[in-house]
């Protein structure tokens, strides 16, 4: 069996209000320029900057698995990034 790790950078906009999950982790969406969404996840003493709805980030991490979306709501299926660095974009091209 061959066990492999995609390493990802999504850029794009933060579209829900970060939540803390019972695991200690933030958790919110991104949509990046094709309007594909990812389910962004870090510890929540690793996310840096302030993080809300309408801020550009650029997110580093391993590629998950697809959380199907749910038609009747027209939410589309989202890609788990279980993120090892995030920051708001306009700080990364900054430093």
């Amino acid at each position: 069996m061959n066990n492999t790790i995609s390493l990802i950078t999504i850029d794009g906009t933060v579209t829900t209000a970060p939540v803390l999950t019972h695991d200690n982790l933030v958790e919110f969406v991104v949509a990046d320029e094709a309007q594909r969404e990812f389910v962004v996840r870090i510890a929540r003493t690793e996310l840096g900057g302030h993080v809300a709805p309408g801020a550009h980030v650029v997110a580093s991490g391993a590629e998950g698995w697809v959380i199907p979306g749910r038609g009747w709501r027209d939410e589309p299926s989202r890609t788990i990034l279980q993120a090892h660095d995030v920051q708001l974009r306009e700080l990364a091209f900054a430093a």
